[in-house]
């Protein structure tokens, strides 16, 4: 998490929670920053990491890119390293090892030239980095947000013509048992031309147009009820559900599926929240139902879709 300039904008990004990348622009500069989940006893000294950076560069630019100066540095609490560049660009680039998320993070900036305003944006970005330590994460996707805790890492995304889908997993291994919380996030744009007769009626919406992208996913899914209420100022519908599957290794399901029509904006939103446990046959499979629910309650209770 990190401030950026009101005129940057999202140009590119790919990868998840492990490995992957983002990078802005803005008027006068960019700025992008990648990171690496590594094994702390795998993990390469930071003079290694730049070494191999700083050749991948001259390797993509075709040239020599002669070093201005490098120095230590700190960016939240951790010790990093500082490299300038001379090129036809003013170029900072810093280097560091998070130990809380063993992590390598690499942040770069580029700018036309080194002036004030460059400085100062380079420091409300650094300042306001934090690549740990939050209660929660959140989450922002064309106006809609929410609050997930941190344990939720991103697992899989999607941003496609009229439909954007988001997964968060959480999964946790020990002896003999396999546990993954998930949010599934969808939405739909343009509702009332997608789904001209249906998008009035999210039942019908969800029997004939979703149902089947979630059995997929959720191979033995029963949902089991149906409320209708308020989510987020705008009617909608609740389904709870259960799950069993396997034979060897069994695992047990509860879900916790949310949908509503957004007027403002003209959206079907859907989340699903999911908790399951598997483990071998004949060891038991208690998921706390009680404790699903105060999450699912808690959760849905921070979505904001504009």
């Amino acid at each position: 998490m990190f401030n950026i300039p009101q005129d940057a904008r999202l140009v590119s990004e790919g990868g998840n929670a492990k490995t992957g990348y983002m990078r802005l622009e803005a008027e006068k500069c960019f700025f992008e920053v990648k990171w690496e989940e590594v094994e702390p006893k795998k993990a390469k000294p930071l003079s290694e990491i730049v070494h191999a950076f700083l050749k991948k560069m001259e390797k993509d630019s075709k040239q020599k890119i002669p070093i201005r100066s490098k120095r230590s540095a700190t960016v939240f609490d951790h010790q990093a390293l500082f490299m300038s560049l001379k090129s036809n660009i003013e170029e900072r680039i810093f280097f560091w090892h998070c130990s809380e998320t063993l992590r390598v993070i690499i942040f770069r900036f580029a700018f036309q030239s080194m002036d004030t305003t460059s400085r100062a944006i380079m420091k409300e970005v650094l300042t306001s980095f934090k690549c740990h330590g939050e209660e929660s994460t959140v989450w922002s996707l064309f106006e809609f947000t929410f609050k997930a805790p941190t344990s939720f890492q991103l697992s899989d995304r999607k941003m496609m013509i009229g439909r954007t889908h988001l997964l968060l997993l959480e999964h946790k291994l020990s002896p003999f048992a396999e546990r993954k919380r998930e949010i599934l996030f969808d939405y739909y744009s343009m509702a009332n031309v997608q789904f001209r007769d249906e998008h009035q009626d999210l039942d019908k919406w969800f029997e004939k147009r979703y149902r089947k992208d979630l059995r997929k996913r959720y191979r033995g899914s029963k949902f089991q009820s149906s409320t209708v209420g308020k989510i987020n100022g705008h009617g909608g519908i609740v389904k709870k559900g259960l799950g069993r599957t396997g034979i060897i290794t069994r695992k047990s399901s509860l879900y916790n599926y949310a949908t509503w029509y957004c007027e403002d904006l003209n959206r079907i939103y859907s989340v699903t929240i999911s908790e399951h446990l598997a483990r071998p046959f004949p060891l038991k499979r208690r998921l706390d139902q009680t404790a699903f629910e105060d999450f699912c309650r808690e959760f849905i209770s921070n979505l904001r879709c504009h």
